[in-house]
């Protein structure tokens, strides 16, 4: 028997959400018999507040996978990364302690690692797409071609379910995928669309990071599926009681205009640090059947060592880390770390709720997924059809990159659907401060321009970009148009400006 020392529990079958201080919970396991499967997720740039709700909990509508995931395992809410960069984080992940830059992300300056650990006690079975941490007797631990390839990562991703499930020895399978990682584009129901031009505004204008965190929230939604997927197929796989699964993430990102998304980190900036540093940990012991929610102040460190004892692995090596899975780490601070510097984070479970509280501002937390591409005041339009005749604008041209985007649509998984459109829009009269454009598609309005408003007479062309709902964008789509609408008088007023030019 097994017993997890938590923070605070989950009854039955629902989250809790975060309170003021931390109850004392335990939840006991059954440990099944003979040596237990590891599968271990890591996946990329995936921050912690974008799938939780303003309580402290996590969106199930929007992430049905990350929350059933949730009841079934321990979610240790309170967990920081590292690291900001994949080459300091995953080898921190995979080694038990805190990182350095003086050491690269290979086996030789990390030996004491996950994969070293395991060898000759667990088959393994590997992804690494950045980091090359296994022994090289043991792996071939060759650069993959491509290997930013999203589809490539969708492809390992379910390589890992599959290895996974279909262990008949005991296995490690690890994955590091780079989901939901940039570029973002995945739609919701994993169709692929290509990239577009660089988005020429700067990193202060707000709208362009909207932008960014809303099509980096779809990305997470069909990384959710694939989530979704795992746990489906590992319930009914004989392997289920007998796996340690651990999901987790290498780092986080952050949208605020002004600052870094990830590369640079400023100090001074707490609310920034949250984000790139506060990211998802879901354990599954084996035997587990209760789930758990974990306030304890947990670092990626403490994985290996956790993983060790779970799986009864004997080694000499010592760790930063601790075990986390029979006591509650004492940390008034934890180390965070970027290329020459490095700070200590003092903050709490708490901190999160801030977080996603802000993000609620640009895109509502607790809403589903549909919810994502509502901006702006013309949010209630998004799925409807604009009347069939309307006033027509005249003195607006506009067009768009690729303008053959909405060609060869395919259906299926990885077939191509356009994620957004971009271009540039130039008018011989102003558009009132009150309208927003609509990129309707087939008669439906699929996607908001808010960015249109008040736009003036000018000799320069004014950019714009929106995610598309690309549930309804199919072989069949046929055209793409143009429309105003007015909120002037409080109700919507429509005008159609047209086709696209061909730039």
């Amino acid at each position: 028997m097994k017993k997890i020392l938590t923070a605070s529990a989950i009854i039955a079958s629902s989250l809790l959400p975060i309170t003021a201080g931390n109850s004392t919970a335990q939840s006991v396991l059954t440990a099944p018999a003979g040596p237990s499967n590891v599968y271990l997720i890591v996946l990329d740039e995936a921050p912690l507040f974008a799938i939780v709700k303003k309580d402290g909990t996590i969106n199930e509508k929007r992430f049905p996978g990350f929350a059933e995931l949730a009841r079934h395992t321990t979610w240790y809410r309170n967990t920081l990364t590292t690291a900001q960069r994949t080459t300091e984080a995953v080898p921190a992940l995979l080694d038990g302690n805190w990182p350095t830059i003086r050491n690269y992300p290979v086996y030789q300056d990390h030996p004491n690692n996950l994969f070293s650990l395991f060898v000759g006690k667990r088959k393994i079975d590997e992804y690494q797409p950045v980091t090359r941490l296994c022994p090289p007797d043991t792996c071939r631990n060759v650069p993959v071609d491509n290997s930013r390839s999203v589809p490539l990562q969708v492809s390992q991703f379910r390589s890992g379910v599959k290895a996974a499930a279909g262990a008949t020895e005991p296995t490690l399978v690890f994955r590091h995928v780079l989901l939901p990682h940039r570029p973002w584009l995945l739609s919701v129901d994993l169709r692929i669309s290509n990239e577009t031009s660089a988005d020429p505004r700067t990193g202060h204008n707000f709208e362009r990071r909207r932008d960014s965190y809303q099509r980096m929230l779809i990305q997470f939604v069909a990384t959710d599926k694939l989530i979704t997927e795992m746990l489906r197929t590992m319930k009914k796989s004989p392997n289920w009681n007998k796996t340690m699964l651990i999901v987790t993430a290498d780092h986080g990102l952050t949208f605020v205009p002004g600052q870094s998304e990830r590369i640079r980190v400023n100090p001074n900036s707490t609310d920034t640090l949250e984000d790139l540093y506060r990211v998802p940990l879901f354990i599954k012991y084996p035997g587990q059947s209760v789930p758990d929610v974990n306030d304890c102040p947990v670092s990626s460190i403490d994985i290996l060592p956790t993983i060790l004892n779970v799986a009864k692995i004997s080694h000499k090596a010592t760790f930063d880390g601790v075990d986390i899975s029979e006591s509650c780490p004492q940390r008034d601070t934890r180390t965070v770390a970027w290329p020459y510097s490095k700070a200590k984070i003092a903050t709490g479970a708490d901190a999160l709720l801030a977080r996603v509280r802000y993000y609620d501002e640009w895109i509502p937390s607790d809403g589903n997924v549909t919810d994502i591409f509502r901006i702006g005041r013309s949010a209630q339009l998004l799925g409807t059809f604009v009347p069939k005749t309307a006033a027509v604008r005249k003195g607006i041209t506009w067009s768009l990159f690729k303008g053959n985007s909405f060609q060869k649509i395919g259906r299926d998984e990885l077939t191509y659907v356009p994620t957004k459109v971009s271009g540039f829009l130039r008018t011989t009269s102003p558009i009132c401060a009150a309208c927003e454009g609509l990129i309707v598609v087939d008669g439906r309005v699929l996607g908001i321009l808010p960015e249109l408003a008040d736009v003036q007479p000018s000799t320069k062309k004014q950019y714009f970009t929106s995610a598309l709902l690309t549930r309804y964008i199919t072989p069949q789509t046929r055209s793409v148009e143009l429309w105003l609408a007015d909120w002037s008088t409080g109700t919507a007023t429509f005008t159609k400006v047209g086709a696209p030019q061909v730039p």
